[in-house]
């Protein structure tokens, strides 16, 4: 039988909304925002109006791409929202904020960030390993920055904590390469 669907068309993307920190890693957002409007694929995140969540929203706007924001209601009163967004979800919870954006997503990416990333990229690696999410999860290791977790996971692996064997991401360097793996899913 051939069934015909479509998969969503957008990317879920974490990352840090600290704007304390290096511009290469605001660079690196920013980057990923423009390559995701450049495939024509929408940018989901989680909308704030600092740091590389910020960075992501305006290099995808610029680049003429759509960028969806989901927050929590809490975080709409605060105005917390970029001005930018294309469409701006508001939920009311975190839970509901990251079972809405993985809704909307084909893949989900981790770039650097802070424990809520690590949040989000535990929970997107956590329903790939149940089937609960079947696109891919992709962490991009910018500077090494991921280096420290991946030796986690890989002693995690080691030692028989990952279910099959397998850590359920794919590690990368790049936005690049990681686009390279969110064109490959059909």
């Amino acid at each position: 039988m051939n069934q015909n669907f479509s998969l969503p068309s957008g990317v879920a993307v974490y990352c840090a909304s600290s704007s304390d920190i290096d511009t290469r890693y605001l660079d690196v957002a920013r980057r990923m925002g423009v390559l995701l409007a450049e495939s024509g694929l929408s940018l989901v995140c989680g909308g704030g109006a600092g740091g590389m969540m910020a960075a992501a929203i305006e290099g995808a706007v610029d680049a003429g791409g759509e960028v969806i924001g989901v927050l929590p209601h809490f975080m709409m009163e605060k105005k917390w929202n970029h001005p930018r967004l294309t469409r701006c979800i508001d939920t009311e919870s975190m839970h509901h904020r990251k079972m809405t954006m993985a809704s909307m997503a084909r893949a989900a990416v981790a770039l650097p960030g802070g424990i809520g990333t690590l949040d989000e990229l535990a929970e997107m690696m956590t329903w790939n390993q149940l089937g609960l999410f079947n696109g891919p999860v992709i962490i991009v290791n910018t500077d090494g920055y991921y280096d420290l977790l991946v030796s986690l996971f890989e002693s995690m692996q080691s030692k028989g904590f990952m279910r099959g064997g397998n850590i359920p991401a794919t590690v990368v360097a790049s936005p690049e390469e990681a686009m390279e793996i969110i064109n490959s899913v059909h």
